[in-house]
Formats: C-alpha cells, structure tokens, sequence
C-alpha cells in the first residue's frame, strides 16, 4: 500500500494559513536521547541501556535535576517500548508504506519506530510534539532525500485514520476540529435465507503471531516446539512488560535493615523477596530519589534471579573463590559479602576497559578480597600445567590445578532470559548464535573443573531459557566428568527441576529467567 498524503486540514502548508501560527519549538531532550540510543542500538548493535546514558549525557540539560529525572524517564520508556514492540511497529510501517522496513533510510525507520510507539502506547503523549520531533529529527540526520517528508506522510496518515482525541491535537489546530453529526442509521431490510457456512480457516501457528507477540517466528516456534505454544505465548507476552526493580541491600557497606529504612524514608516501597536475606523489589518509587544511596554501594540494583545464583553457590568465610566470568562485579560483590570479606576471590574477564570497570565497582560496593584480572576463561592455557609449588615462571596469567574451593561460572549467553532488560536481543539472536555459545559455555565448563579441589564445588549459570546452553551443557560436562556430581544447594526450592537443576522462569518467578546447575567434585 502506497503512503496516502495527509488531508489537507493536517498538512503543515494548509494549516499554517489556516490557523494562527504556533511558536517554534525545540526538539523535546527526551525525545532526542531516545533518537540517538536507538540509532546507536540499529547501526552500531550497542547495548541500549548504554547507548541511552551515552545519549542522556549528551543532551543533559543545565536546568534542574527533576526536569533531567523527568527526561531520563520518558527517554527509557520510549526506548526500551520502541524495541519490546518493533515488531509490531514494523508491520504498521509495512501496511502503510507497502515497503519493507529493512529498506527504508535508517534514520527514518528510527524515527517512525519510536514515533508510532509514543502514538500507539504512550497515552499523554501530545500527538502534534511527537510528529514534529520526528520530522525535525529526520531533517537533522538523514542524508536521504524525502526522508523527512516520508516521514511526516506516514505519521499524519496514521493519525488521521485513528482519530485523535482533543486533548491530543494541537491547541492551534483544535480551533479548526467541528464536532461531526453522525450518520443517520439506515433499517436493514430482513432477508431470510439459509445459514451460510463460513470456509473453515487453517488454525494460525504461533509463527504468524510473531507481529502481534512482537518477536521473531524463528524464535516463537524454537519455543513453541521445546515448552508448547501455550507457554511460548506467554513468555513472549511477559517479555513485553516492563521488568520489575529489584535492590540487594549490601551488608559490607551498611547494616540491611538500615538501609531499607533509609530507601523507604526516600520514597520507596520496598517488598522483600522470598528466599534472599537482603533481596527487596521496588513496589513504588524512583531510584533516582535514592541516587546517594547507590552511589554509596549501600544498594545495589540487581534482578533477583542474579542475587540467587550467587547465593546458590554457597561460598563460606575464608574459602578460595573464583569468578570466571566476573564483569560488572555484581555477584563478585554477593561472594564476598557471604564470605564476610575473609578469604579471597579471583575475578576474571576478558575485556581489560571492563576489568577496571569492575574494580571501581568493587572498591565503591566495599569488597576487600577480590583481584580482578584480564583473562580469557575459556582459553585454552588458562590453567598452567607448571607446579605452582615449584615453580616461579612469571606468565600473563594462568590458574593452577585444584587451587579453589568454589568457582562461578555465570557464561556468556543468548539472554533469553533478559528479553524484558534487553528487548534489543530478540532482533539479533539467530539459530547460529545458539549454537556458538554452546561451545563457549563448555569451554568455560571445563576449565572450571580443572581448577576446583576435590570436594569443591561449580555453579555454572546462564540467563538463558535455551535447553541447549542449559540442561544439555551440563549433560555433556557430566558424561564426561564422572567425578562430579549434581549437588542442589539446600534453599533451590521450587526453582528446582527433576533432574537436580535449577531452573528460574520470567512468566512464573517474576524475575530474570536463569539455568544454574551447581557440581560437586568428588573427594580423592
């Protein structure tokens, strides 16, 4: 279908001589941080969540602080929405122009994207100020001739065929909008005849939802054949709700309780979480009204399901640990609380920019025992086959064999599991990717088991709800690993699964969804 051009009470030239002229407005900031993080997101498949501070820190206003809070609020809603809901959005944008989504100037997919976001979803959302700060996004960026007006045709046309309210039309334009009568109601004259049978339709799979679910077919049917269709609808359905805010309220920093009296005392509704000491969800309230309060390291901001994993591990005071995959510290941070910060930790991670990221993080959420270094874990000469005993050989880095009593292993995943925190994933995961973590993930796996004495113990964890870098890595470590064995920590509850594994649902448990599968090497 081509782009109808707009009736002439909505065009720009028409409704400028038609009614008094409005002033000239700026691009909304909100609007403008989310353009930029979203097309930081589309071209160069930054984190969004990254991509939208990077954005806010370049727009920041010089005014006051609630104004920034207000603009940090809209500019997350309409990116994370614009991608939960991209594929719902690409197929309007489909029918309307009659041209795929892929084709069009990125600028301008960007633009109407998070424009008939605001339109669809954000109810208080002045229809007139969205389409504007579109087109005028669209003039500023786009190099592609028409862009713009493109643009502004499929906007308008949209919002002719919705009918806006008033309250949603511009002021000035509202002058020329008349209440129209309704038709008159014509008497169907009856006929009678025999019922006619309609043709019997073939039953819809799950696939031809994947517009209305907003996620890929592959991935809709890669669930639908693992969990049935029933389930797969609703974790598709779950993924497109906001994620709920959860807080770990750190002992090294503060005493828990204390802490929670001053996040309530700052606004915060706080609802514990069961199963973790110092786990709470944020019922109510800004963390921005708490900002001193996580900058202290008093709180820190982490899904529950993280917070049971590394609980689950079950480190003790003055033990060896070893976190394989450690960056941005979070459950490194967990660890050494349980281990009241006696014993040590060796946190890794491959990226040198990330492991000095983890060490601020570290120092302000107060751990003493950690060491963070830059290696790859799943390298192949992580562990030294050098007695360490004997000998003083100085390398980049390497582990020794049986040198710790618990190593977590939280691998690189899919995250299939995070799709509410990183609707982004969805759009680039494939079948292939799948598989490649596997193998990573494996990799990981066994090098862990070369470094943990006897009688200690893995957790190896991915937030992922694929078989296939849950239950089926931990099968294939076991087969060949005949000196571990499956050891469920004590408090799993109902996140435990048949087989002795752990398994944590977003559309069941509310929170991240996570496989954990915690070994026990044998003693000698």
């Amino acid at each position: 279908m081509s782009v109808r051009i707009p009736a002439p009470e909505l065009s720009d030239a028409s409704a400028s001589a038609a009614v008094p002229t409005e002033p000239a407005r700026e691009v909304s900031r909100a609007r403008r941080a989310a353009f930029l993080a979203l097309l930081r997101v589309e071209l160069d498949e930054a984190w969004a969540s990254e991509a939208l501070d990077a954005a806010l820190a370049r727009v920041a206003p010089a005014g006051a602080a609630e104004q920034m809070d207000a603009d940090r609020r809209l500019a997350t809603e309409v990116v994370l929405g614009t991608l939960r809901w991209r594929g719902k959005l690409d197929a309007q944008i489909r029918e309307q122009t009659g041209r795929e989504v892929a084709a069009l100037d990125p600028v301008a997919r960007t633009a109407l994207r998070m424009s008939l976001y605001q339109i669809a979803f954000l109810t208080r959302a002045p229809a007139f100020a969205v389409v504007h700060d579109a087109v005028e996004l669209v003039k500023q960026s786009s190099a592609t001739t028409g862009a713009s007006g493109l643009v502004n045709a499929v906007l308008r046309e949209i919002l002719r065929k919705r009918g806006l309210d008033e309250d949603r039309l511009s002021p000035a334009r509202r002058i020329l909008k008349k209440p129209v009568p309704p038709p008159p109601v014509k008497r169907a004259r009856r006929k009678v005849s025999a019922p006619l049978t309609p043709p019997r339709a073939e039953p819809a799979t799950i696939a031809d939802r994947a517009a209305e679910l907003s996620h890929p077919a592959w991935m809709l049917s890669h669930w639908a054949r693992a969990l049935g269709e029933a389930r797969a609808t609703c974790i598709a359905a779950v993924n497109n709700l906001p994620a709920p805010t959860f807080l770990w309220l750190n002992p090294l920093r503060a005493d828990p309780q204390v802490t929670r009296a001053a996040l309530e005392a700052a606004g915060l509704t706080l609802k514990p979480v069961a199963g973790l000491d110092a786990g709470y969800e944020v019922a109510d309230g800004s963390l921005s009204a708490v900002s001193a309060l996580l900058a202290s390291g008093a709180a820190y901001a982490q899904d529950a399901g993280s917070q049971r994993v590394a609980r689950w591990l079950g480190v003790q005071p003055g033990q060896r640990a070893l976190d394989m995959c450690a960056a941005p510290g979070g459950k490194t941070a967990q660890l050494a609380a349980q281990m009241h910060n006696e014993g040590s930790i060796t946190a890794l991670d491959a990226h040198a920019h990330r492991v000095a990221a983890m060490e601020r993080n570290l120092a302000r959420l107060g751990v003493q025992i950690a060491r963070c270094y830059t290696a790859d874990a799943a390298a192949e000469t992580l562990v030294s086959t050098a007695d360490h005993r004997r000998s003083r050989k100085k390398l980049p880095f390497s582990l020794f064999p049986d040198s710790f009593d618990a190593v977590l292993v939280d691998a690189p995943c899919s995250g299939t599991g995070t799709l509410r925190r990183h609707p982004e994933i969805k759009w680039r995961l494939t079948l292939r990717k799948l598989a490649e973590f596997a193998g990573i993930q494996s990799k990981l796996l066994w090098n862990a088991a070369r470094v943990v004495r006897p009688g200690g113990t893995i957790l190896y964890a991915v937030c992922s709800l694929e078989a296939r870098e849950g239950e089926e890595v931990a099968r294939a470590f076991l087969k060949h690993h005949r000196h571990f064995e499956i050891a469920p920590p004590p408090d799993a509850g109902d996140a435990l699964t048949c087989e002795g594994f752990l398994r944590l649902w977003p559309d069941q448990d509310g929170t991240d969804g996570f496989f954990a599968a915690r070994l026990r090497r044998r003693p000698a």
